[in-house]
């Protein structure tokens, strides 16, 4: 029997030894899999605005293929108002947060989702039923975490660094009290949530000058932050959205709604009920509108909700004790709702009739009809015939048959054909077909690889492993011949 170097020595330097190869395994571990399993979001403290935007950044950073993030205006006093998307697909559900200064534990509970979210894409697990790499493969959901951030610092951290003049003016909005963990407002005093143009006029119980809590302002938008979350609102066209607030652990989901969406949109809260435990809020003949939800439902006729999380706390932030019981019975709500967003988008999808060649570039489920339950075949990569589309789904002719297919990014594109060069300058990945979550191949050295195709800002390159895809947003191609030949001028006849 051959002895290792290990079996002579002394117990101090086996110690050492095994010491040294734990140290080289966890130098070679994959950064993927220590990204995945590592928690951003810490729910356990006040959270505040600036580290959400820390949070945000991180988040970014650690899944830059699947979350983006942007500002869509800002308050008054300079912070920005910050909106981040999760997911890839064309339909959207929009998720907002902390309107209200005191209620900034919704603001925790979204950037929990997020987290969350983005980590069961990534290692490519479920949540309860929700395969949730699917799910957000066909919806985007948009957040804007913290909708009020002037009024969530007053808040948490009072009038400490405030210039004396404003802090004297903010303390007498407070009704002289320097209790600011009641406050609602932002730092105008005006209450967001009466400000959207529904039913402005007819708002109850509104105080008649800016106060911590109930003040409409003296028109519907004139606050910096409802304008910019109904700019945003046109913008991405959500087919549904929630609205987190604080507390009292129920749910409303009807504002004037048209007798038409009673039953989509009463169906839609009754399962949102089931998850959460909350009670629906019966409808008013006469409600006091203002709030976004209001105004999303009368501007688009679209499914509205606002939840109010954890039992009543009164006038003061909900607990941090309680968060551990919101997160439980939400987890699921945005889940759930994207797909009903889903749903809703691709009704309104028309059929469109091509005649198009492309390819299939990885195995893909083949269905009878769109939505079908079970498969019928499994494609392998070929090329196909495409000859009608319905919003993410295909109707392709393969050696198969014909029937429709819903693939994932990546999967079905039209490659150009390439002859080409180009320099890695470092280390690169390659991947089964053109998306960052694609099955990984082997990691190239820098060197020169041979290009055969293209599409978006993939690269198919030839290699002794075969044809593989690589990331190609910063490799620059090589000239060909002909590119890099001087011109010659025509020679005078």
């Amino acid at each position: 029997m051959i002895k290792s170097p290990v079996s002579k020595a002394t117990p101090l330097k086996r110690a050492l030894f095994f010491l040294c190869l734990l140290l080289v395994a966890s130098f070679f571990e994959a950064p993927q899999s220590a990204k995945a399993s590592t928690t951003i979001v810490n729910p356990n403290q006040i959270y505040s605005y600036s580290i959400m935007q820390r949070d945000i950044k991180k988040l970014a950073d650690a899944y830059p293929d699947l979350i983006a993030y942007e500002t869509i205006g800002q308050t008054k006093y300079g912070r920005e108002l910050w909106a981040v998307k999760l997911g890839r697909g064309k339909s959207v559900l929009f998720l907002n947060g902390s309107h209200h200064a005191r209620e900034w534990i919704t603001t925790t509970l979204l950037m929990k989702m997020i987290d969350t979210y983005a980590a069961a894409y990534d290692n490519n697990t479920t949540i309860s039923k929700y395969n949730v790499r699917e799910l957000l493969d066909h919806v985007s959901i948009w957040f804007v975490p913290m909708v009020n951030p002037d009024g969530v610092t007053l808040s948490q951290q009072g009038t400490a660094g405030l210039p004396a003049n404003l802090a004297k003016t903010l303390k007498q909005y407070n009704g002289n009290s320097a209790n600011f963990n009641r406050w609602k407002a932002n730092m105008q005093g005006i209450d967001l949530n009466r400000q959207y143009p529904a039913q402005w006029n007819t708002i109850k119980n509104s105080k008649a000058y800016p106060w911590h809590q109930n003040y409409k302002g003296t028109q519907p938008a004139q606050a910096l932050e409802v304008q910019s979350m109904m700019n945003f609102t046109y913008k991405i066209d959500p087919e549904l959205t929630i609205s987190y607030h604080s507390s009292g652990q129920i749910l409303f989901w009807h504002f004037n709604t048209l007798s038409k969406n009673l039953s989509r949109d009463k169906a839609i809260a009754a399962e949102i009920s089931k998850l959460t435990g909350y009670s629906l809020v019966q409808p008013e003949k006469n409600p006091s509108g203002g709030g976004y939800k209001d105004w999303f439902i009368q501007e688009f006729g679209r499914p509205g909700y606002t939840i109010e999380v954890a039992e009543y706390a009164g006038e003061r932030s909900v607990p941090l004790s309680a968060f551990n019981g919101i997160w439980s019975e939400n987890k699921e709500v945005p889940l759930f709702t994207a797909q009903k967003s889903y749903n809703l988008w691709l009704e309104k999808q028309k059929v469109q009739y091509l005649r198009q060649s492309m390819s299939l570039l990885a195995e893909t489920k083949l269905y009878s009809k769109i939505g079908a339950a079970d498969s019928i075949s499994n494609l392998k990569p070929q090329q196909v015939e495409v000859t009608a589309q319905k919003g993410d789904w295909y109707q392709v002719v393969s050696n198969q048959g014909t029937g429709w297919v819903q693939p994932s990014p990546g999967k079905l594109a039209v490659v150009e054909d390439m002859n080409a060069t180009a320099d890695l300058k470092d280390n690169a990945y390659t991947y089964k077909y053109p998306d960052a979550f694609s099955p990984k191949g082997s990691t190239l050295s820098p060197q020169t690889v041979q290009v055969i195709g293209r599409w978006s800002d993939w690269l198919l390159i030839n290699t002794n492993n075969g044809n593989w895809w690589i990331d190609g947003r910063h490799i620059e191609l090589n000239p060909t011949p002909e590119e890099a030949a001087p011109d010659v001028a025509p020679e005078k006849q």
